[in-house]
């Protein structure tokens, strides 16, 4: 039980509330109330319970009516007996007490059941500069300053010869560098490393620039510096450099090293942003190439990347910018980093920065980020995507469902089980910023609560008629008439016994009428049970918003009955998903309607209940769209959120909870029925993703 410190309590608290109310609790699954907005531990219904989970574990119980149950129950040993068949009177006596003693119905509701959490830590980086954000202050940024130095298209210093003096000076002088044309190099540092020194790379690069008629190069060593707040300025302004030089020069110890130097993370960057390209191999004279010819030469996967490279280098196959922005990072994220611009003086990869990655990539885009050698590239990423708004990359990824689910619980996704491209997916929330965590904090999030405890007793209508109308009051009607019976035989009886001098003529007409009547009412009253149900069944055609969550694999008809009671026909009240899971399986040349397979029940079935990966197999049954789904989840997702839709269907991310954070973890993504969202309140900030 959850329950707060009235005194002087030394214990740190596990969590808080929306309302920033302090909890103090063990580190077993919790979920948010959707009733009270109250941590509470999460308890699941499940298939097979277990003692070891994480969480408590439970039978699957129904809540649906008693009397509607107890009829069910009844109506399947009248037409199917079974063992327990003798149980049959006792159950009935049972029906009829609870059609004497009628309970209030469910009430309805438009909506699903909330999410009333919401996130209440701090921002690391927001998206607008009015939020604070623990990284702006721990940079202590001056918004003027960055932009000033951030928006500069020129190198911040060059090496330049002075002919008067015959030596070689590093200037910074803003009115010199802007319009002085200059050689830009590049080099792979284990190949200099392992054929010489930096002195001797220096010397060459020196000959080289003044073989080439110029008189000014830039030149990493030289020209970087290992000042952090420096070296963030100049990573910044690193696309300019090459897209602003005459050329670009590789430096190559010999013709063998251009694999060594197109492994590179900054390879790319510094190849096809440059103007013009040339090469100087070991002693050989300085010779250009064509950026295809340096992808056939250093690049080791030309294959994947010819859209790129026939883009840039022969303005052929031109790209969607969000299609070219995304297979660039694909490439710079298969490449190594390695480059010695990130690297300290003495070659330790210390002075690194983790999301060297995320400034390779963002000078192809039209905003970047200024660097910070704290960040992880998933928060480097993520403030990159928010500086490129047009594109809504972020907004778009987080309702993508990662193929390789070891990458499940982060934001970032690079491809997506069910085939969507990041471009085919229409976003419904808006990232406002980033976590410590590197979770993603989402505005205009719709969200709804999972309930896991129990089937919940569900308000429904069924396809009304008069058969039914007629079938559902009968058994009233008949206790009426059990019960009147009853009273004409004792008024009868009695009538009887104070007739003249203690003798009877005769069976009384009451007696008589009443016995017939008796007889009548006993006889509906055994019938009765297959009355309720039958006033019970039919298609259902509204019920209240639920969505109910199984440990274990449920049948659609299993489902049915635990929300609505069993019934009698076949009408089907829930329906497998055609494709809103990685489990669906359509209904295809049997069927002339969109429906999904009963296989798909078989085959979760018979899955193993555990999977290292994947996680176990639950079920979830939504009502308004009267469907099942079939999905593995490392814990019970107790939220589900909209995010966006693809493909005529919306994207559903199911999260679980991480109550000392107050964040999300992404769980799986579902293919839902988009009208559903209509049915969920609009939640407050929400923080999804980042690190488990």
């Amino acid at each position: 039980m959850n329950f707060v410190s009235t005194t002087t309590d030394s214990k740190k608290p596990q969590c808080y509330s929306s309302q920033l109310k302090p909890f103090y609790h063990g580190t077993a699954s919790r979920y948010t109330s959707p009733s009270s907005g109250k941590c509470k531990r999460l308890i699941v219904q499940s298939v097979n319970p277990s003692l070891t989970s994480d969480w408590n574990e439970d039978d699957v119980r129904s809540n649906a009516p008693l009397s509607t149950q107890l009829a069910g129950r009844l109506t399947r040993m009248m037409f199917n007996p079974s063992n327990e068949t003798f149980l049959w009177l006792f159950i009935w006596l049972f029906y009829i007490i609870t059609l004497l003693s009628p309970s209030r119905g469910p009430a309805f509701s438009h909506y699903y059941k909330p999410y009333l959490m919401r996130f209440v830590g701090q921002l690391w980086a927001a998206r607008s500069p009015r939020e604070y954000s623990l990284r702006a202050r721990a940079a202590d940024e001056d918004d003027g300053c960055v932009r000033r130095v951030t928006h500069a298209l020129y190198p911040r210093f060059l090496v330049v010869y002075d002919e008067s003096r015959r030596d070689w000076t590093r200037i910074d002088a803003e009115a010199v560098v802007r319009r002085k044309p200059y050689v830009a190099v590049t080099y792979c540092y284990t190949d200099v490393i392992n054929s010489g020194s930096m002195e001797a790379l220096i010397e060459r690069v020196r000959n080289a620039t003044l073989d080439q008629g110029f008189n000014a190069y830039w030149l990493d060593l030289e020209c970087l510096f290992e000042d952090p707040v420096q070296k963030a300025q100049d990573l910044y302004r690193m696309s300019d450099v090459y897209r602003l030089a005459s050329f670009t020069l590789i430096i190559l110890s010999d013709e063998s090293a251009w694999p060594a130097w197109g492994a590179r993370v900054w390879t790319l960057p510094e190849a096809l942003l440059s103007r013009e390209l040339r090469y100087l191999a070991g002693n050989s004279a300085v010779t250009p190439i064509s950026l295809i010819q340096i992808a056939s030469l250093a690049y080791s996967h030309h294959d994947e990347e010819s859209h790129i490279i026939n883009s840039y280098g022969l303005g052929k196959d031109p790209l969607e910018r969000l299609e070219r922005n995304l297979q660039l990072k694909e490439a710079i994220w298969r490449r190594q980093s390695s480059s010695s611009q990130l690297t300290s003086e003495e070659g330790s990869s210390q002075g690194r920065y983790r999301a060297e990655k995320v400034y390779a990539l963002m000078g192809f885009f039209e905003h970047r980020i200024l660097p910070n050698a704290e960040e992880t590239e998933l928060q480097a990423l993520a403030r990159l995507f928010m500086a490129n708004d047009n594109d809504r990359i972020a907004d778009r990824m987080i309702s993508m469902f990662p193929r390789d689910r070891r990458g499940i619980n982060q934001w970032y996704t690079k491809e997506d089980e069910y085939g969507a491209k990041l471009w085919d997916i229409e976003p419904a929330v808006q990232v406002i910023g980033i976590t410590t965590n590197g979770s993603l904090v989402l505005d205009g999030c719709r969200a709804a609560a999972i309930r896991w405890k129990n089937f919940p007793s569900v308000a429904f209508a069924t396809r009304r008629s008069i058969r039914r109308i007629v079938a559902h009051a009968l058994p009233f009607v008949t206790l009426i008439l059990f019960f009147t019976s009853c009273v004409m035989i004792s008024i009868g009886n009695q009538t009887a016994s104070t007739s003249a001098y203690g003798t009877s003529s005769g069976t009384s007409p009451l007696v008589a009428g009443g016995g017939v009547l008796l007889a009548f009412s006993l006889i509906l009253l055994i019938f009765a049970p297959i009355f309720t149900t039958y006033a019970h069944s039919g298609r259902v055609v509204l019920a209240r918003p639920w969505l109910i969550g199984v440990k274990g694999v449920v049948s659609a008809q299993e489902a049915s009955d635990h929300l609505y009671g069993r019934q009698i026909g076949d009408v089907r009240r829930t329906l497998y998903t055609p494709s809103g899971s990685p489990l669906a399986r359509p209904r295809e040349g049997d069927s002339k309607f969109r429906e999904g397979h009963v296989s798909q029940y078989n085959e979760a079935l018979a899955a193993p209940p555990f999977d290292p990966i994947e996680g176990h197999m639950f079920t979830l049954v939504d009502t308004i769209s009267g469907t099942i789904y079939y999905f593995r989840a490392h814990r019970p997702p107790t939220v589900c959120l909209f995010t966006g839709s693809e493909g005529g269907q919306g994207r559903f991310v199911l999260a679980s909870e991480e109550c000392s954070s107050s964040e999300l973890r992404r769980e799986t993504v579902l293919r839902m029925p988009s009208f559903i969202s209509a049915y969920m309140h609009t939640s407050d900030w929400v923080a999804l993703g980042g690190k488990p």
